[in-house]
């Protein structure tokens, strides 16, 4: 068996890098309408539901109450999605051997803690690859024989479908890889083509996703939906994000959905495989040594609130829960190791709270992205690479997301729909009140390189 199944992501996310500041675009297809009496949106405003999941591998035969902790630690996030390996390799070992005990035991914890799953199946069992290699190495190979991969994915659907918090099925996870698939996007598109057919044979309430890419590979993405025809095959299109932990330096946090993604992925995205769901299902940032948690609970809030105001995400996938031990090997390097928003032992790291913050405001409900109605200008100091963000949501609560990647302004943000009272968020979630905002604008807003500020404004 395969230790724990850790990311590892290709230079290759360069590709995503772009300008900062994406333009405006239409609304999400199906996204929410404003909130009724709402004044009328200013251009470029839309509004959209937003959810969030939680990864963290298991493998079979894992200690069920360690696995309860960290579910209470997803409720407290205000997070009720978990994604993870069903691993083919675990669940028939040998040929037409099932063994899906402990799999009912997790699906039936989660749902007592009010949990969905959201499992990706793959990793191919040696009996199942070309040449029964024998060397324990087969996981990311492609099955020799697709008739038994389909009446696998047939087998566990049909095995599981009394769960009803199981909302899908992912096939297979970073196979623009070959670290993660060392087979050809052709051998990828009739896995995918026959994974989904075992879908929906066993369950056919849950969604099928393709297996998230590395980056908006929109190569990947045109064989899979107009070569291979496989765009009936897929309800949601997810890829991965690890801006700032395993990207060149000039990939960061607010250039990952650059050009190459407005301008060939969504493009390709919608007419090849028909406007599908975008989701980041998978993004993180590692504190390995010399990185502290302040650098991790910054980039949490500026991830979260660039990822949350493009117009296609409607979902971001957290990474992980709790660092890996140390003494347990890894697929790939260093950073693989602290991934966590808390300590092996599950002491909390600063970024919890700052993602439990988000999540709270951000997830509970449909958000309007209305950085169009916001207009920021400096007070003093000159901006180096300035972002902010607004998000208003139907109670009328906003909020205010803004940093400098470079330089520290002294700013004041005005606002087209005013509040009562203004509130500041520290990056561990503490509230203070913010006296300098007169009904409309904040003013005095000091900024540090790279460090967001959060106000919530009250109605």
């Amino acid at each position: 068996m395969r230790n724990a199944r850790f990311v590892l992501v290709s230079l290759l996310v360069a590709a995503a890098g772009g300008c900062t500041r994406p333009a405006p675009r239409a609304p999400v297809p199906g996204a929410a309408p404003a909130a009724e009496g709402a004044a009328a949106a200013a251009p470029g405003v839309f509004s959209k539901r937003l959810t969030f999941a939680v990864l963290e591998d298991y493998d079979k035969g894992e200690d069920l109450g360690e696995v309860a902790r960290d579910f209470a630690l997803m409720r407290e996030l205000g997070i009720d999605t978990w994604r993870g390996s069903f691993g083919w390799d675990d669940y028939e070992p040998e040929r037409g051997k099932y063994d899906f005990d402990w799999l009912n035991q997790f699906a039936d914890l989660a749902a007592r803690n009010g949990i969905t799953l959201r499992p990706y199946i793959g990793y191919t069992p040696e009996w199942a690859t070309v040449a029964g290699r024998g060397d324990g190495q087969a996981w990311n190979d492609p099955p020799a024989r697709l008739d038994e991969w389909g009446r696998f994915v047939d087998t566990l659907a049909r095995a599981l479908r009394g769960h009803p918090n199981i909302a899908s099925y992912e096939i297979y996870n970073e196979e623009n890889v070959k670290q993660w698939w060392d087979g050809t996007v052709a051998e990828y598109n009739a896995v995918l083509r026959r994974g989904a057919a075992g879908v929906r044979a066993g369950d056919s309430d849950a969604q099928i996703l393709l297996g998230g890419m590395v980056w908006p590979d929109v190569d990947w993405l045109e064989a899979t939906c107009a070569t291979a025809g496989n765009a009936r095959n897929i309800d949601v299109v997810p890829f991965h994000a690890y801006p700032e932990t395993w990207t060149p330096e000039s990939v960061t946090v607010e250039n990952y959905l650059g050009p190459s993604y407005r301008n060939d992925f969504i493009p390709t995205l919608d007419e090849a495989c028909g406007a599908k769901p975008v989701w980041i299902n998978e993004t993180g940032f590692a504190t390995t040594p010399g990185k502290t948690e302040r650098q991790q609970a910054s980039w949490w809030a500026r991830a979260i609130a660039t990822f949350a105001a493009d117009p296609r995400v409607v979902h971001v996938g957290v990474y992980e829960i709790k660092d890996a031990p140390r003494d347990k090997p890894v697929i790939g390097d260093a950073p693989n190791y602290y991934l966590g928003l808390t300590q092996r032992d599950r002491t909390k790291k600063l970024a919890f709270h700052t993602v439990k913050l988000l999540a709270h405001f951000l997830g509970a409900d449909t958000i309007t992205v209305a950085d169009a109605e916001l207009t920021v200008s400096a007070a003093d100091g000159q901006p180096g690479q300035l972002q902010h963000h607004l998000f208003r949501r139907r109670d009328g609560r906003q909020l205010l997301v803004v940093w400098d990647t470079r330089a520290a302004p002294t700013l004041r943000a005005t606002l087209r729909r005013g509040g009562a009272t203004a509130v500041e968020y520290a990056l561990d979630g503490t509230p203070a009140p913010y006296r300098p905002f007169d009904g409309h604008s904040l003013t005095d807003i000091r900024l540090a390189p790279g460090i967001p500020r959060m106000f919530e404004i009250v109605p």
